[in-house]
C-alpha cells in the first residue's frame, strides 16, 4: 500500500484542472484520486486514507463548503486545501473556520504553484 502522504485527492468539477493536476502530481509520484463533486468525495474520505485533499468549493451535490462542515465534526485531520474562483473574504474566512489549512484562488495561481503548495504540507 502506498504511504498515505502520498495519496492526494482532487476534488474538482473541472475535469481539465484535474485532469492537469492529476498529470503532474503522478510524475512526482503521488498516487491521485479524484471525485468530480462532495458527495464523492465524502464516500472516499469516509472509506480512504490521503495526505492531503484539494477541495474546490463550487460544486454539485455538496459544495466544498458542504463537504468541510460534514467532515469538521468528525476526527479528521488530513489536511485541506480549498482551491477556488471565490476571492472573497467571507469565503476565505468561512473556509478556514471550517478546517481548511489554505486557500487558494485559482485564477491567481498556475498548476504547478498548486503542486508546490501541495508539497509544503506533505514533508
Amino acid at each position: 500500500m502506498i504511504h498515505s502522504k502520498k495519496r492526494v485527492l482532487i476534488v474538482e468539477d473541472d475535469l481539465a484542472l484535474t485532469d492537469v493536476l492529476s498529470n503532474k502530481l503522478q510524475l512526482k509520484g503521488y498516487d491521485v484520486s479524484t471525485a468530480p463533486d462532495g458527495q464523492v468525495a465524502v464516500d472516499l474520505l469516509e472509506r480512504e486514507i490521503y495526505g492531503i485533499v484539494l477541495l474546490d468549493l463550487t460544486m454539485p451535490w455538496f459544495d466544498g463548503f458542504h463537504v468541510l462542515e460534514r467532515l469538521k465534526g468528525k476526527e479528521f485531520t488530513t489536511p485541506i486545501i480549498v482551491m477556488s474562483n471565490l476571492a472573497g473574504t467571507e469565503d476565505i474566512s468561512r473556509a478556514k473556520s471550517l478546517g481548511a489549512v489554505d486557500y487558494i484562488v485559482k485564477t491567481s495561481v498556475t498548476p504547478e504553484m498548486i503542486v508546490t503548495e501541495i508539497e509544503k504540507y506533505l514533508k
